[in-house]
C-alpha cells in the first residue's frame, strides 16, 4: 500500500484552525514505517497544554478525515516541538530570538544568544563575538537550554 501524503495540502489544511485556537502551527512530519503524523504546535507566551494537543487533534483529526489526504490508516500526534526545539524555517528562528541557540555549519559549531533574523540568515551573539550565519550555511540549529547550578535558567 502507498503511503505518500502532501505534506504541503496537509499543511494548508491545519495550519489556519490551529491559529484560531490561538496557537501557533510550528512544525510537521510523516513517518512513512510507523504511518505516523506529528503535528507540532507552539504558544507564543507559555507553554502548550496537555489541553493543548486534545483540541488540535480532535479538530485536526476531523478535518483531515474530511479532506480524504490520507487514504490509508495512520496515527496522528500533536504535541510541542519541546524545550530543546529544532529550528528550521525562518519563522522559528524569529520566535527563538533572545534564547540560547547551538548552530552547525558543518565547519563549525557556534552556541550563543539568538540576536535577530532578517530574510537572509540569523545574528548569533558569544561570548567573543557576534556572528551572521546565513540560513543556506545552516546545517542544524536548536534551541538549548542552560541549566545554572542543577536549575534551568
Amino acid at each position: 500500500m502507498v503511503t505518500n501524503i502532501d505534506l504541503t495540502m496537509v499543511v494548508q489544511l491545519i495550519k489556519e484552525s490551529i491559529e484560531n485556537m490561538g496557537l501557533r502551527f510550528y512544525d510537521l512530519e510523516f513517518n512513512d514505517v510507523s504511518r505516523t503524523l506529528r503535528i507540532y504546535i507552539d504558544k507564543e507566551r507559555g507553554g502548550v497544554t496537555i489541553k493543548d494537543c486534545q483540541k488540535v487533534s480532535n479538530t485536526i483529526s476531523r478535518e483531515l478525515d474530511a479532506s480524504e489526504l490520507i487514504h490509508f490508516p495512520y496515527t496522528l500526534e500533536v504535541s510541542s516541538p519541546g524545550i530543546q526545539r529544532v529550528l528550521k524555517r525562518p519563522e522559528h528562528y524569529f520566535w527563538a530570538i533572545g534564547n540560547v541557540v547551538e548552530i552547525d555549519t558543518g565547519e563549525s559549531k557556534i552556541k550563543g544568544y539568538l540576536r535577530g533574523t532578517n530574510s537572509d540568515g540569523i545574528v548569533v551573539a558569544t561570548e567573543s563575538r557576534e556572528n551572521i550565519i546565513p540560513y543556506s550555511s545552516i546545517r542544524k540549529a536548536r534551541v538549548v537550554e542552560e541549566i545554572v547550578h542543577g536549575k534551568r535558567s
